[in-house]
Formats: C-alpha cells, sequence, structure tokens
C-alpha cells in the first residue's frame, strides 16, 4: 500500500497500519522478520525517523520486538476487532459529519419545545438566558 494523500493521518500512524495489516495477514508469522529499514524506506518513500516512529507504534503495541543486528521480530498478531472491518478515518469523519447534523437537528428542536412551553417565541433572547 502506498500512503494516502488524502488521509489526515501522519505518515507514520498509516505505515504502522500497513505493517499491521502485514502482520495480521498470512504472508507473515510470529517469530518472522519484517522488512529491514532500507527495504521500508525504498517501499514508502520515507525518511527513517518516520519509518522507526511506525515501528515504535508496533512495539508499544506488543507485535513486534527490535534487536540490535537481528532486525524487527514479530511476536504477537494484533487482536482480531483492528482488521479490516475498522472503518477508514474518511467512513469516521463522514459518520461524525452526520451524528454533528443530527444533533444540530435536535437541538434546534428542543430549542422549539421549550420555547412553545415558556410562551416564549425561539428567537427571542430571554428563553437562552432564562433555561440558565
Amino acid at each position: 500500500m502506498g500512503l494516502d494523500a488524502t488521509d489526515p493521518r501522519p505518515a507514520y500512524q498509516q505505515i504502522a497500519e500497513d505493517l499491521r495489516r502485514l502482520i495480521a495477514s498470512d504472508a507473515i508469522q510470529v517469530g518472522d522478520k519484517l522488512p529491514s529499514l532500507a527495504e521500508l524506506q525504498v517501499k514508502y518513500g520515507r525518511a527513517v525517523m518516520t519509518l522507526q516512529k511506525a515501528l515504535d507504534q508496533l512495539r508499544n503495541e506488543g507485535l513486534v520486538i527490535s534487536r540490535q543486528g537481528e532486525g524487527t521480530i514479530v511476536v504477537k498478531k494484533p487482536e482480531a476487532h483492528a482488521g479490516d472491518d475498522a472503518p477508514s478515518p474518511h467512513e469516521l469523519r463522514e459518520m461524525f459529519q452526520q451524528i454533528n447534523t443530527v444533533l444540530d437537528d435536535l437541538s434546534r428542536r428542543v430549542s422549539a419545545v421549550e420555547a412553545e412551553l415558556s410562551g416564549r417565541k425561539p428567537s427571542d433572547p430571554q428563553s437562552d438566558s432564562d433555561a440558565r
């Protein structure tokens, strides 16, 4: 996978996610080595520091360990819930926008009901200050 320029996540997070998918796949097993930094640099076209940050994420999750002179070794497969069924950042953004739209609509409706119950017009500034 190449990096997605439209993905709002930093490159290291996208790389970590791609490596996580590789580890979860049948293409690599516990005990196998991940590609070297030089190979990752060719694949992703990013600086070594960016790649190290991606590998740090995987180490922090307990998926890999790194040994000087030996490389990065897979020690655990990711949890099943972190698979391909997880929504993408773009899908999450769309869901949040839909939720926000619904909440805005509900807020307007509640304000109208409160105004009706208090006998004020919804645009009456007193209705907001009296409610507090």
